[in-house]
């Protein structure tokens, strides 16, 4: 890994962080690996001033979600991951990797350097999808620790050019006090590639135990309250390594079935801590008349009866069906076709332990250049940093990915 005093003349080479990924064809491979996050700075001044006001502490920097842009038509994926400021310490909360492993502020170092006394740029940022009108969608939770910096915010950047094309700031109305937008899905609902404008946005509050909808085309978003995007008391302890902690958080993971024109999707979601999933129809959630009528019926959104055997943090679901979750408490990777019955007879196992670690905060699907589908999975020791327990004698971090046909041959069943 590159010294730090060296970050500052790669900032030239690493203004595309492109990179070569060779996939190989029968596992879920690592792609890269960190002890900790190292970052390119604008020039040496930078890199001082991060150093001097604490905006970067080596320790502190956990990336929590990851999405991959083949848009470049090459084989050469830029890899975009995301660093919420749950404290101070990360000089860049979103960023591209490098060919180095040093992470590149985006769009550029100068949205991230206000620390929150700028909410034109960005203060912390927790979810990043893309879609397939080449946009990147952002979440913004607007807090560095529980301090609320400025509002809120949904952004989307147009990946051709790297160009804001929208922001939408939350209303006061739409967030409470311990709100922490995390994920985040996009429902592009045009009828061709190039359809674009009827797009929703479903926004995960982990902490405020609640959903946004975000109505792009209109600027407008509401929010959403339901008993199941809260933590489950019981499920709220994890032990991880023969280390202990309690994080009650809410509704964190979620996928969306795929579109099929003229049929609706349905959004498959989870709290942090439980082992229950549950589904609802997004024509539900689009509807804010809907969700403000005090008679709309409390069966909507369900929950499937059988549970996972432990908690799961994110999860994804690509174009046949098939749905991709990782489990903490036993690190491992699984796929669930989502037309068989939710029941863990049904789950198979495509990633094992040993390789992944504790935390699988990032997964994504992403289809390549050939048309191929893609699982990229992001997993940390998360559980050491949320104790303090981070130490740099070990590898903290892993990005892995894999080919989706390879990775459900090799499958096994629970």
């Amino acid at each position: 890994m590159m010294i730090i005093q060296k970050f500052y003349l790669l900032s030239l080479l690493c203004l595309t962080c492109l990179w070569t990924v060779v996939i190989c064809q029968n596992s879920l491979n690592i792609i890269r690996e960190w002890v900790q996050l190292e970052f390119v700075y604008p020039n040496e001044e930078a890199r001082i001033r991060a150093i001097t006001n604490k905006y970067f502490v080596p320790e502190a920097s956990i990336p929590i979600d990851v999405d991959v842009y083949y848009g470049y038509g090459t084989h050469d994926p830029r890899i975009f991951i995301t660093v919420p400021r749950f404290n101070v310490g990360r000089p860049i909360t979103l960023g591209t990797v490098c060919e180095d492993g040093l992470i590149s502020g985006y769009p550029d170092y100068s949205w991230h350097d206000y620390q929150g006394t700028n909410c034109d740029g960005l203060t912390s940022v927790f979810g990043v999808a893309i879609d397939s009108c080449h946009r990147l969608w952002v979440v913004d939770t607007g807090k560095i620790g529980t301090q609320q910096k400025c509002q809120p915010q949904v952004l989307a950047f147009d990946l051709r050019t790297d160009q804001l094309i929208y922001r939408h700031r939350v209303p006061s109305e739409n967030f409470i006090g311990t709100t922490r937008f995390a994920n985040l899905v996009v429902d592009v609902r045009g009828s061709g590639p190039n359809d674009c404008a009827d797009t929703f946005v479903y926004v995960a509050d982990l902490s405020g135990f609640g959903l946004l909808v975000v109505d792009v085309a209109r600027d407008r978003s509401w929010r959403v309250n339901h008993r199941y995007f809260f933590p489950y008391p019981s499920r709220g302890s994890f032990t991880i390594e023969g280390e202990s902690l309690d994080i009650m958080d809410g509704v964190l993971g979620m996928a969306l079935t795929p579109y099929i024109e003229g049929c609706d999707r349905l959004l498959y979601f989870h709290a942090l801590a439980s082992t229950t999933e549950n589904v609802v129809r997004t024509n539900l959630l689009r509807n804010d008349s809907f969700i403000e009528n005090p008679n709309a019926n409390p069966t909507s959104i369900n929950v499937f009866q059988a549970e996972r055997p432990s908690q799961s943090a994110a999860e994804a679901m690509d174009d046949d069906g098939f749905l991709y979750f990782g489990l903490v408490e036993s690190p491992s990777m699984w796929s669930w076709n989502t037309s068989t019955e939710y029941s863990p007879h049904n789950f198979n196992e495509i990633a094992v332990n040993g390789e992944l670690l504790p935390f699988p905060f990032g997964v994504n699907v992403v289809k390549n250049p050939k048309g191929h589908q893609e699982l990229w999975v992001l997993t940390s020791n998360f559980h050491r940093a949320y104790l303090g327990h981070l130490t740099s004698d070990r590898i903290n971090i892993r990005l892995h990915a894999g080919k989706i046909p390879a990775l459900l041959r090799s499958r096994r069943h629970y």
